[in-house]
């Protein structure tokens, strides 16, 4: 046999291994590329689920901040409704307070619900502080009601000169029924008693008060109201209304800074979008009263 037999012997012998050779590594080649590629896939796969799970968290605490953000104002809107009202009530008909009262109260009450399931410990604090000033305010606010009508109606009832040196007996009745509630709750016990008839007489002939007027107004001086002060003022200040709005002041403060992802409030007390948002402005009517400081 010569070489080039042999050679074709040789190729005949060699060529099944080599093929067999080159098809394993072929097959090795494609399963390392398909594992390459399920192995992209996969961590493709978890950035985006990832990604997707980081997306909601965001967009919920956005959720969150957006509902605490509108449950704040709605709570501020309340307190500001009850204050306003309580502010108002002397200027409304006698049979009509209560009502108007019962309104905002239960508003105001209503509305902290919420605020416990969405606030901080911070501005839950402050959020129960003024809730309970305003459950002070409410109580308060009848009586309220009765003695500022009464001064002021009283005080519409005097000598247009001199009220003091006025000889006509409507005039002087009404100076001298303003100055027993103005002078009332720094009596002594006796002095009341002694001048409580006298009181009446007064407020019946100024004829400035109907009857049901005048029987409110001896109501509340027969029991003297502790806060008797707190509730008539003086020329300037309304301490309740004072007291109202240094609580008011460190919840919208709170409320604000627990607001940090949400929109900008807009000059309307709103956000963009119409959601509300917590102003700091304080209620129009209550303002008068120095809420505004």
């Amino acid at each position: 046999m010569d070489l080039v037999d042999l050679s074709t012997v040789a190729t005949a012998f060699l060529t099944p291994p080599i093929a067999f050779a080159a098809a394993l590594w072929a097959r090795r080649s494609g399963r390392q590329s398909a594992d390459a590629t399920v192995v992209s896939g996969a961590n493709q796969a978890h950035g985006s689920v990832a990604a997707a799970r980081v997306q909601t968290r965001g967009e919920l605490e956005l959720r969150r901040h957006a509902a605490l953000a509108d449950a704040s104002a709605a709570f501020l809107r309340s307190c500001d409704a009850l204050a306003c009202t309580v502010e108002q009530l002397p200027d409304v008909a006698l049979e009509e307070r209560r009502a108007q009262l019962a309104a905002h109260g239960m508003a105001a009450e209503t509305a902290l619900g919420p605020l416990e399931l969405l606030g901080a410990p911070e501005l839950l604090r402050h959020a129960k502080a003024l809730r309970g000033y305003c459950r002070t305010l409410e109580k308060l606010a009848l009586d309220r009601a009765v003695l500022r009508s009464a001064v002021q109606t009283l005080e519409a009832g005097w000598c247009q000169f001199n009220a003091e040196t006025c000889d006509h007996d409507h005039h002087g009745a009404a100076f001298v029924a303003w100055q027993f509630l103005m002078e009332w709750p720094g009596r002594e016990d006796e002095e009341r008693w002694r001048d409580r008839g006298l009181l009446e007489y007064c407020l019946q002939e100024s004829q400035r008060m109907t009857e049901s007027e005048i029987a409110s107004v001896l109501a509340v001086v027969d029991r003297v109201p502790a806060a008797w002060s707190r509730m008539l003022g003086g020329l300037v200040r309304d301490p309740l209304m004072e007291q109202f709005a240094s609580l008011r002041a460190p919840f919208v403060e709170a409320a604000r800074s627990a607001q940090p992802l949400v929109p900008p409030a807009e000059p309307g007390g709103l956000r963009a979008g119409g959601s509300g948002a917590v102003s700091v402005a304080a209620p129009s009517a209550v303002s008068r009263s120095s809420l505004s400081a």
